[in-house]
């Protein structure tokens, strides 16, 4: 069995609570899935680099990352990632998208007619309830 794969996503929220999501663009693994912004962690780096990395590269965000908030275990067909959402804060603005071709502010409820990310659905659930918890390990049904 393959190791598991550490992903860390930001969860920024604006002055009214919105959460802010990326659709995956066109080409992209889970095209047109959103989801929470983020990347891949690399060995020793910090889960706090990664996020300030991967949002530079993913979006040309500077951020500062704060405390954890939720994380998941997912198993997708090609692998298993564990998910880490990280607090964010951020006074900058998108310069560009590398792997997204929206992003979007949702506040409670707008997010449950989106395609989103089979990960990320857990992830947001507690987040909306404002719960600080590890979070299951839901498996995939099946992936389009």
């Amino acid at each position: 069995m393959a190791p598991i794969k550490q992903v860390v996503c930001a969860v920024i929220r604006d002055t009214e609570g919105r959460i802010l999501l990326a659709r995956r663009a066109p080409g992209q693994h889970l095209e047109g899935h959103w989801e929470l912004p983020g990347g891949k962690v690399e060995p020793g780096e910090s889960l706090e680099a990664a996020l300030e990395r991967e949002l530079l590269e993913e979006l040309g965000l500077m951020v500062t990352v704060g405390e954890e908030l939720a994380r998941t275990v997912y198993h997708y067909e090609r692998g298993s990632i564990e998910l880490i959402a990280l607090a964010t804060t951020t006074d900058g603005e998108i310069d560009h998208m590398a792997v997204h071709d929206t992003i979007h502010w949702f506040a409670p409820g707008e997010t449950t007619t989106l395609v989103l990310a089979p990960a990320d659905i857990p992830l947001l659930e507690s987040l909306w309830k404002d719960k600080r918890a590890l979070i299951g390990t839901p498996r995939p049904t099946s992936l389009r």
